[in-house]
């Protein structure tokens, strides 16, 4: 990650200064490792690398460019709407804005609610983080701290609540350590950043460094050298004012909002929390602070897009991004959760997008609730399995959100498609160790390493991501796909789809396990399918399925 990799430069710095055929398909089919080249041309397709075939390319993704040139080429598909409950999405940026949702049934701009939902006006959907004077959230607590601000308060917690709040007070202890050590780091950053932009600035008569010049100067006056090597740094990690400020306000607000337990962060809201049927706030823009904001441009991005293929455009344009924004830098709130996935089915989504999550949940049975909702309105839910590197059905209560009854023993509905984070290596480390698995919590795999994608940061338009939240992006990419090309197919079917028609991969991959030592555990055990999905595979089975249905 390159801010905790920037910090650590900088902290040895001062140490240092201080001294052709088609193939038949087979569902759920088999590769073996000895069969295949590992990472054949992946230099070259790095930037699309998760739209490859095994066997075509011996690439491990998705095979959608594949199902497009041989399945896809004569059929038309109908528009899906994906909505993205996330941060706040870019809606005007370049990847995405034809494939943004409008509300028809709503005025822009007339202050009326006028298709009567609930959400005045409410055109390209709803961002629970904000009010009516267009005040919004950027930073939140985590949801261990409103654990521990609920003890604080004396409010009731149920015996199963109470009971995690020795948890919680550990996660918080470390949490809190972890922010004052990576303040001091940030300062000292931010400290070299701008005594070195200061010192060469100095030498350059309107304050605007030329590079060019910076090698004479150097050869001039060898106590420049460690300047120069600085910026340069800085420029080849596209470091500037704006990201530098960016991670020093993260830093402080990471101690002063989200670890507080003394600060408000509904203050600007005015809601109960505790209350879901106070719902009267928030406001229509779905795009505030995305700068720092970054995540659910990132995942629109990764759902929509068709890699500069001419043969995915005419597919891509049928998806549609509903963006729900719930998240700002801390842990989202289960009644925001709760009711964006109300908006969701109440206005037309066909498919939910979770790529976020937590270990803690103080209202786990309104989120539930909601679930359910969407199955009774057929609403596909994907989520992300989470980064920890843990075995979830170890602690299967423990990720938010889910889809566990009470007892943890059965799922409340048919609905709902937890993934897991696969890479293009075809070694030990096809999955990241740092992803959550389980052969019971987790569905199915997807890439999720290196994906490249649509960015909000400044001066950047695409970016590299890693994690599930973008492998449970793709998830949600192949089941829209699936959904406009099979309409008459319902949520459990696109599921149940998914599911059966993933690739299997006898290879062993490194993990951790609970004592965090290095183990090697067959990759089809990481998951209740042990595969990873497959689009080209997904489609067969459903134009099977749905010729059947019609004789």
């Amino acid at each position: 990650m390159k801010i905790v990799s920037l910090i650590l430069i900088f902290l040895n710095v001062l140490s240092s200064c201080s001294k052709n055929n088609k193939p038949i398909i087979i569902h759920n089919q088999k590769i073996f490792l000895a069969s295949i080249k590992s990472e054949n041309g992946i230099n070259d397709a790095k930037e699309n690398w998760l739209i490859k075939d095994i066997q075509k390319d011996t690439i491990p993704g998705i095979s959608l460019s594949k199902a497009a040139e041989e399945l896809l080429i004569d059929k038309n598909g109908t528009d899906v709407i994906v909505a993205v409950i996330d941060m706040p999405i870019s809606i005007d940026h370049k990847a995405l804005k034809n494939n943004i949702w409008k509300n028809t049934n709503e005025i822009a701009g007339n202050h009326i609610d006028d298709d009567q939902n609930g959400y005045i006006d409410d055109i390209h959907g709803w961002n629970f983080i904000g009010n009516s004077k267009n005040e919004n959230i950027i930073f939140m607590h985590y949801e261990f701290t409103r654990f521990l601000i609920a003890e604080k308060m004396g409010l009731p917690l149920r015996p199963e609540l109470a009971s995690q709040l020795p948890r919680a007070q550990k996660v918080y202890n470390e949490r809190m350590a972890y922010a004052e050590e990576n303040l001091l780091g940030v300062k000292k950053m931010d400290s070299f950043y701008y005594s070195t932009k200061n010192t060469l600035s100095k030498l350059f008569h309107d304050k605007i460094i030329i590079d060019s010049k910076l090698d004479s100067l150097s050869l001039s006056n060898p106590e420049l050298q460690e300047a120069i090597e600085l910026h340069r740094m800085y420029q080849d990690e596209n470091v500037d004012d704006s990201y530098v400020n960016n991670m020093m306000l993260k830093a402080k607000k990471r101690i002063d909002i989200q670890l507080n337990l003394d600060y408000d962060d509904r203050a600007i809201i005015g809601d109960d929390t505790n209350n879901l049927n106070d719902r009267d706030y928030g406001n229509n823009n779905v795009s505030h602070n995305t700068e720092i904001l970054t995540h659910g441009t990132k995942m629109a991005g990764v759902i929509v897009s068709s890699f500069e293929e001419e043969s995915l455009q005419d597919i891509m344009k049928h998806i549609k991004i509903m963006p729900l924004p719930i998240s700002g830098l801390g842990g989202e709130n289960d009644k925001d959760m709760a009711l964006a996935i109300r908006y969701a089915a109440d206005n037309g989504a066909d498919i939910i997008n979770i790529s976020s999550g937590k270990y803690f949940s103080l209202h786990e049975d309104w989120v539930h609730d909601a679930i359910k909702y969407a199955e009774s309105k057929d609403v596909l839910i994907v989520v992300s399995s989470g980064n920890v590197g843990i075995d979830l059905d170890a602690e299967p209560k423990y990720r938010y959100p889910n889809d566990n009854s009470p007892t943890g023993h059965t799922e409340i509905s048919n609905n709902f498609i937890r993934v897991g984070t696969s890479n293009y290596t075809l070694d030990s480390t096809f999955v990241h160790p740092a992803t959550n698995y389980g052969k019971t919590e987790v569905d199915i795999f997807a890439p999720g390493e290196e994906i490249y994608t649509a960015t909000s940061i400044k001066n950047e338009d695409y970016a590299y991501g890693s994690g599930t939240s973008e492998a449970a992006a793709v998830v949600s990419k192949s089941a829209a796909i699936l959904k406009s090309y099979y309409p008459e197919l319902v949520a459990e079917q696109l599921k149940d789809i998914l599911l059966k028609t993933g690739v299997q991969y006898n290879i062993e991959v490194s993990m951790k396990d609970s004592s965090d030592n290095n183990i090697k555990i067959p990759f089809n055990e990481l998951s209740k399918t042990g595969s990873v999905v497959n689009v080209y595979n997904a489609l067969v089975l459903a134009e099977s399925l749905t010729k059947n249905s019609s004789n």
